[in-house]
């Protein structure tokens, strides 16, 4: 089996999460829709393309940074409101606590179709700077390659999870390890989009790990990076 390696650093990001407004929350490493979006733009597809993808990395810390957010809201008819005529909102700013995480230094798995795979790679540093998170969250890319990973049986020996790693839910289950639990968009109905203009995202349960001892299983592994790759997504 040939995946896509990637390594790179980020040295501010925000993975904000979903439903988080006052307040901008974040995950502790890009989602799964991050990363999959981020795929589909390098690869310049015009249909979904099957994905699943291992996401890992190791962060120095989170800090809190008070912003201002610039937005067209709802008309409220308050005194001097601007108000952007024949949309019927209204221009807005208001102070707003940002999550940010530093430091990130991170390692992508993908596992697609070779061709789109090969594009990706070909594509990531032509079409512009690459970013994960905002736009501004700009990620230097220091390794992107063919890797073939091996089958490790855990029973015979041990593994040490130093790393930070999203796990299958049911994969931590089988491992009996915790972590923090997420039900992590993925992907969305194209069709139901074009209908409605909402986004219904098909969800995925993971795990966040950062510390755990693998004593038992097989599970593709790389002995470059001494890494557990657990793919989460399609099928394929």
């Amino acid at each position: 089996m040939k995946l896509l390696k990637i390594k790179g650093y980020q040295v501010f990001a925000n993975y904000r999460k979903p439903m988080s407004f006052n307040y901008w929350d974040t995950y502790p490493l890009p989602p799964l829709s991050t990363i999959r979006g981020w795929f589909h733009t390098v690869v310049e597809a015009t249909e979904y393309i099957p994905i699943a993808m291992s996401i890992q990395g190791k962060f120095d810390g989170i800090v809190q940074d008070l912003q201002t957010l610039i937005k067209f809201d709802r008309k409220r008819n308050k005194e001097g409101e601007i108000v952007l005529e024949g949309f019927n909102k209204a221009f807005s700013k208001s102070p707003t606590y940002v999550a940010n995480v530093y430091g990130i230094n991170l390692t992508i798995y993908l596992k697609a179709e070779e061709k789109y795979l090969q594009k990706f790679k070909e594509n990531l540093l032509k079409l512009e700077y690459p970013s994960l998170g905002r736009r501004e969250d700009l990620i230097r890319i220091d390794y992107i390659d063919f890797v073939e990973p091996v089958l490790q049986d855990f029973s015979e020996d041990e593994h040490v999870i130093d790393y930070g790693i999203y796990l299958n839910k049911s994969t931590a289950n089988q491992l009996k390890v915790k972590g923090i639990n997420y039900r992590m968009n993925f992907k969305y109905n194209k069709e139901l989009l074009e209908k409605t203009g909402l986004r219904y995202f098909e969800r995925k349960d993971v795990v966040f790990v950062d510390d755990a001892l693998v004593e038992d299983g097989e599970f593709l592994f790389d002995e470059e990076e001494k890494r557990l790759i657990d793919l989460v997504g399609d099928n394929i």
